[in-house]
């Protein structure tokens, strides 16, 4: 569920609704702070699933973060979505220490909006997760409660308004197979949300790799490093597989190396994308 809310809110992939979904996601989100956006007659957005972020000694994966620009191509606002499909899932800290994984990441961020989707349930679960969470108003940081399916907004209301609205002609046409895929998950998303769905099934990362390098640290631990065409950078134990935190590894290799490529003042997304662009010349 979180690849394929994921797969709508980036404007540039190929499900062929451009910016509809997203702008109206953020309409429903807070049509005030994101004014500036939504004035835009486009809006470029791209969304990673799962970056892996440090959170002390430990790591974590944000479910999907969204960069959303401006006209000049600059970073107008930075999207975190924490998705919870069970109520069950509620962990009273969670969110919290997401956000200040966000922020150990990238001290300096501004206008970032946390939002944490949940079932339209009100369990004191839930709610105290979202209560826990405390941003920075002065550094321009939100936070919205978000529902999956809800009688006044929400995201399945959304994608039926979007169907409705394509029907009678007020949006560009939505070819036959994505307007069959976008009915199938209403109907998916409707019944893991409401308790009705039984079974389980894990989630995959979306795209493809760009391109990818190895490396080994000086103290002989060798790691794959991967770049995604959607621009997600990871980092995998050459071993055993196992994804580690980008910008812990990336930083202690640069060190090592003396490369020219300033990681404590960049988000990991910038030292990935300055790693790659260095390994190429």
């Amino acid at each position: 569920m979180s690849a394929f809310l994921g797969y709508l809110l980036d404007s540039t992939k190929d499900h062929g609704l451009g910016d509809t979904f997203l702008r109206a996601f953020l309409a429903e989100v807070d049509a005030e702070t994101f004014a500036p956006v939504l004035a835009q007659s486009y809006i470029r957005a791209g969304a990673l699933l799962e970056q892996c972020y440090p959170l002390g000694p430990n790591n974590c994966s944000l479910d999907i973060e969204v960069w959303i620009e401006d006209d000049n191509g600059n970073q107008a606002f930075r999207l975190v979505i924490e998705n919870k499909i069970r109520s069950g899932a509620a962990n009273p800290k969670q969110l919290a220490r997401y956000y200040e994984a966000v922020l150990e990441d990238d001290p300096k961020v501004r206008n970032l909006y946390v939002v944490f989707l949940t079932p339209a349930a009100n369990t004191a679960a839930l709610n105290a997760e979202f209560n826990a969470l405390k941003v920075n108003a002065k550094r321009q940081h939100y936070a919205k409660r978000m529902y999956w399916d809800a009688t006044a907004g929400g995201v399945l209301p959304i994608l039926r308004d979007i169907l409705s609205r394509e029907m009678v002609g007020d949006i560009n046409p939505i070819n036959e197979y994505m307007r069959h895929t976008i009915k199938a998950f209403i109907r998916h998303a409707s019944a893991w949300t409401t308790g009705q769905s039984k079974t389980m099934r894990k989630g995959e990362d979306i795209g493809d790799v760009k391109e990818e390098f190895e490396i080994t640290l000086l103290d002989g631990r060798a790691f794959r490093v991967v770049m995604r065409d959607s621009a997600q950078v990871q980092v995998f134990d050459a071993v055993t597989g196992d994804k580690q935190v980008a910008r812990r590894i990336l930083g202690t290799y640069i060190d090592e190396n003396g490369l020219p490529i300033p990681h404590e003042q960049l988000a990991t997304r910038q030292i990935g994308k300055q790693f790659f662009e260095h390994m190429a010349s």
